[in-house]
């Protein structure tokens, strides 16, 4: 696939994605969580990334009560949609301790959104950015910087993810 269809394609899916969460509120639930997984370089799909989201469903699950609402997949990778009744605040902070619990909570990606489905960040809870894979600095700054190859960053996630 070229990089531009590839471009199209993961665009396409951020659309169709929100237009998914914006048929969910406003909601009775204090809080809908989404799961999907933030993998570097193309490959969105496969056995690694089967194999990490079954992970972080299973640590999800486990770690809070929540009651499914939506699964699939699309050139993004798996996700899914989940409804709870703990206030968002409260589960934005544990999802992040989720991610913190093990290197490959770092490559998931657990947005939190309250019941008018308004997404809930780490800037307003006063808490760092996401760090970096490879370096642990700002990811974002890596990112602008590009201070690491795709290729590091993709085998630094398949290594992780093979540690699981």
């Amino acid at each position: 696939m070229s990089s531009d269809a590839l471009r199209n394609s993961i665009l396409a899916a951020r659309d169709r994605r929100q237009e998914l969460l914006d048929g969910l509120f406003p909601t009775p639930f204090p809080a809908t969580v989404m799961l999907s997984l933030n993998l570097p370089g193309a490959e969105k799909s496969g056995p690694h990334a089967d194999r990490l989201f079954a992970w972080g469903e299973k640590e999800l699950l486990s770690a809070l009560k929540v009651t499914p609402a939506f699964s699939g997949a699309d050139a993004l990778g798996p996700f899914a949609l989940y409804r709870t009744r703990l206030q968002a605040t409260q589960v934005k902070r544990l999802g992040m301790a989720l991610e913190a619990l093990h290197p490959a909570g770092r490559l998931l990606d657990l947005d939190v959104y309250d019941h008018a489905g308004r997404q809930v960040g780490r800037a307003e809870l006063d808490i760092a950015p996401r760090s970096c894979l490879i370096c642990g600095e700002p990811a974002l700054a890596c990112i602008h910087a590009k201070r690491h190859s795709t290729e590091e960053l993709v085998l630094k996630a398949r290594t992780v993810i093979d540690a699981i």
